[in-house]
């Protein structure tokens, strides 16, 4: 039998911008327990694959959208600080709260990289809002020490040397001081003219003066605060082969912090030899979704 989800656009606003998305729904009458997606960095948003779908099949509403500037949404996520992204989450979260066919008091965040900085900072801000915060290889440590790691590991599981590595981190940490000391992030784009036929440098952070200017927007981000404000059950989620993320250092950070409030339902899985996307050989690593699912319906019923 072919499984088929209601499927709709979904629009909302957050200051000047329009922001569109796919609203994804079971087939059978509501209301439902609600998912919004936060994506990572970059570009893009609403394309989640199969996630929407799956969620679905188990029950669940989840809205996914356009970041600002990409597909149909209007607007430019260059622009946008953590705190802005994190108010744009709440106000996805409104707009699906509002919908009859969605239980306003179970909607849950699902945070993935660098939306596992954003669904915290967003469920920090409003504590009535957000049901609950899942994080799929978010971060614990701030954006400096996650970028240096990820150069560290992912360049040179892409074939590149140590020397290499060295002046990728030399220019990443030149562009976080230039532009928080008041240079323009064109300028510091300009000085490092040098190293842009370099075949590792697409691979910074920031590439171009806007993604530069971006990168030093948010590298002043501590996720502690906000980690330490949640009181919504939270599932931290990370591959134990991920080349981007830190993994050893967010589990310990995230046991210290939500340990050290004493928050009372925090759930923090590694599953072995998978990446960044939580795969093992290019596949959903086992397990995986039906932790999800499991997880968030004994949270969102």
């Amino acid at each position: 039998m072919l499984f088929l989800p209601e499927v709709g656009e979904l629009t909302f606003r957050h200051g000047d911008d329009t922001l569109v998305g796919d609203l994804v729904r079971p087939p059978w009458p509501g209301p439902y327990p609600a998912v919004v997606f936060v994506e990572g960095s970059g570009p893009g948003g609403r394309d989640q694959r199969d996630w929407q779908t799956r969620l679905a099949a188990a029950g669940f509403a989840s809205l996914a959208y356009d970041k600002p500037g990409s597909g149909a949404s209007t607007g430019d996520w260059t622009r946008q600080t953590l705190t802005d992204r994190a108010g744009e989450t709440l106000a996805a979260v409104g707009a699906l709260r509002t919908r009859a066919q969605v239980l306003p008091h179970a909607v849950a965040l699902v945070g993935g990289s660098q939306g596992g900085w954003v669904a915290p900072l967003a469920a920090s801000l409003s504590p009535a809002a957000v049901a609950a915060v899942v994080i799929v290889s978010g971060p614990a440590v701030g954006l400096v020490p996650q970028e240096e790691y990820r150069l560290r590991h992912q360049l040179p599981a892409a074939g590149f040397s140590d020397d290499d590595v060295r002046q990728a981190t030399v220019l990443l940490r030149e562009q976080v001081h230039r532009v928080r000391a008041g240079d323009d992030p064109a300028d510091v784009h300009t000085a490092q003219a040098s190293w842009h036929d370099a075949p590792w440098y697409p691979l910074l952070a920031g590439a171009s003066p806007a993604t530069i200017g971006f990168l030093a927007g948010i590298a002043d981000h501590d996720p502690e605060p906000a980690l330490a404000a949640l009181r919504c059950p939270v599932l931290a989620i990370f591959g134990a082969d991920d080349v981007q993320v830190p993994v050893e250092a967010s589990v310990r950070a995230l046991e210290r912090i939500l340990g050290g409030t004493g928050h009372a339902d925090h759930t923090v899985v590694v599953f072995p030899d998978a990446d960044h996307g939580i795969r093992v050989r290019g596949t959903r690593a086992p397990g995986f979704d039906e932790l999800v699912v499991t997880w968030l319906h004994r949270r969102l019923r």
